[in-house]
């Protein structure tokens, strides 16, 4: 069976910047980006990103008619992908009893796990991540020139997810530490950890260390494109930039 294809809000009827709906038993509809360990969306209404609590939440299931096993794309103009990452979904706040994280200001409190709703448009999804994009890529990315942020820093005004495309194909290896990923940004050098479970699990692994371009694209559904950025758990202090998800080209 094919996945329900959905159609997002035209650019006129977009609220980029708007406040986003808050309160318990409203549902916010998004576009997943991450999902797992921790999941990020972005609210197709309004731009803004939502994550999980670092407490975790059930990770959003792959629905049969949606995961693939490659990517392709479809002379209606919809894609089809491995996983759900690039789909819609939908997902119910709840009452959120935990204090704000500084290392996490757009964390939300769901009532379940994120329901899949659906596949849009690819015209539509690059419109969505091109607003994610930074403004200025030589900017230091998410406000800090290392791999982490004191966790003392952090005040919670600023945002802990960033959106980036790199200014080429980024590199993935593995070590005795985990999988990392290596690209330039605004000409700037960077070097994190990756999590997204789909790379961290890739098969055909070198003898030193390098992740094939082959197993990545298998892995996530095209030629890695974009990455989500977001600040990890704190760690003696610090909290870590990590690579939530990596995302092919719509």
């Amino acid at each position: 069976m094919s996945p329900r294809h959905v159609r997002l809000p035209s650019a006129r009827h977009r609220r980029p910047g708007a406040a986003r709906a808050n309160q318990p038993g409203e549902v916010l509809r998004c576009l997943l980006l991450a999902r797992g360990p921790e999941w990020v969306a972005v609210d197709v209404a309004t731009g803004a990103v939502v994550r999980s609590r670092a407490s975790g939440w059930p990770l959003v299931p792959i629905d049969s008619s949606i995961a693939r096993s490659g990517a392709h794309h479809r002379a209606d103009g919809t894609v089809s992908r491995t996983g759900p990452e690039l789909n819609v979904v939908e997902i119910e706040l709840a009452d959120d009893d935990e204090p704000m994280d500084p290392a996490r200001p757009e964390a939300v409190m769901l009532r379940e796990a994120p329901e899949l709703v659906g596949t849009p448009r690819r015209r539509a999804i690059r419109r969505i991540l091109r607003e994610l994009l930074p403004l200025d890529s030589r900017r230091p990315l998410l406000g800090s020139l290392g791999p982490s942020i004191s966790y003392e820093d952090l005040d919670g005004t600023r945002p802990s997810v960033a959106v980036v495309a790199p200014d080429r194909v980024p590199l993935f290896a593995w070590d005795a530490a985990g999988t990392w990923c290596q690209f330039t940004l605004g000409g700037r050098k960077h070097r994190l950890p990756v999590v997204d479970e789909r790379v961290v699990e890739a098969d055909a692994r070198s003898r030193g260390g390098t992740l094939t371009s082959n197993a990545v694209e298998r892995a996530i559904g095209g030629t890695p494109r974009y990455l989500v950025v977001a600040l990890g758990a704190p760690r003696r202090g610090q909290a870590p930039k990590l690579v939530l998800g990596v995302l092919p080209r719509p």
